[in-house]
């Protein structure tokens, strides 16, 4: 093709054609520049095509994510409103008097002691971050859900923190100083993981009067009770964040669906 256009460019040039040499030099720089043109769009269009590959792995991973994370919502939302339920029923039950009394008033208010922290599965956000590619996320909806997502679960560790300083304060601090701890784990005998759970059978009764007296002031300390109203607000509060988060999670992941879809 080039030796094609150089014998013509040669015969115009010999013939002393110079106005259509002109013009034939003009149309070949017109095709030179089309050719290029075309040669950038089909670079641009690879390029394209593989940013939208991109773009669709992250948005499919991210959608992994998301689906554990209902799962994982749920179960937090569940184990908050437990924990607030149990408060109540400590604030509103009666004094314990007997052994097996105690024994179910310190079942229940170290089901509310128990600690656990809720830790979001956001891999994939937190990679599009480090990497600088959120910006391959196109669709501002998503991007936008997605940011908003990871400020919800700031605000969720922004409550544990705070509940746990109350939850030291008015309860750990007031249970060890005052009452005798753990009196239902076997402490003769280690194990792996949590020592063995006594019943209320299995403790001497020489311990029962003094485990009752402890229970029963426990159960009118103002100091504690203030602990477990504390405990019933703050894990009710965190509770229905889980549980809104639960539907926002379904919403987003539908926006995802149909951006991969496009």
């Amino acid at each position: 093709m080039i030796k094609f256009f150089r014998h013509i460019r040669q015969r115009l040039i010999g013939e002393n054609r110079f106005s259509k040499y002109l013009l034939y030099a003009i149309g070949e720089i017109i095709l030179v520049v089309i050719g290029i043109l075309i040669a950038l769009s089909i670079n641009n269009w690879n390029e394209d095509r593989k940013e939208r590959a991109r773009e669709v792995n992250y948005l499919k991973n991210l959608k992994a994510d998301l689906v554990s994370e209902i799962n994982n919502n749920e179960h937090f939302a569940t184990y908050r409103f437990n924990k607030a339920k149990t408060c109540t029923i400590l604030l509103k039950e009666k004094e314990p008097e007997t052994i097996q009394e105690v024994q179910e008033y310190t079942d229940r208010y170290e089901h509310v002691f128990v600690w656990n922290t809720f830790g979001p599965n956001n891999n994939t956000y937190k990679e599009l971050l480090s990497s600088g590619n959120l910006s391959l996320i196109k669709n501002d909806s998503i991007k936008n859900a997605i940011i908003e997502l990871d400020k919800r679960y700031a605000a969720i560790a922004t409550g544990e923190e705070h509940m746990r300083r109350e939850y030291e304060a008015y309860l750990y601090d007031t249970n060890v100083e005052n009452i005798a701890a753990l009196a239902f784990f076997d402490m003769n005998d280690p194990a792996y993981g949590f020592p063995k759970r006594l019943k209320a059978e299995d403790i001497p009764v020489s311990k029962h009067s003094d485990m009752i007296k402890d229970a029963q002031w426990q159960h009118n300390n103002e100091l504690f009770k203030n602990g477990l109203r504390l405990a019933m607000m703050n894990n009710s509060f965190l509770a229905g964040i889980h549980k809104d988060l639960v539907a926002y999670l379904h919403q987003l992941i539908h926006l995802i669906n149909e951006e991969i879809k496009r």
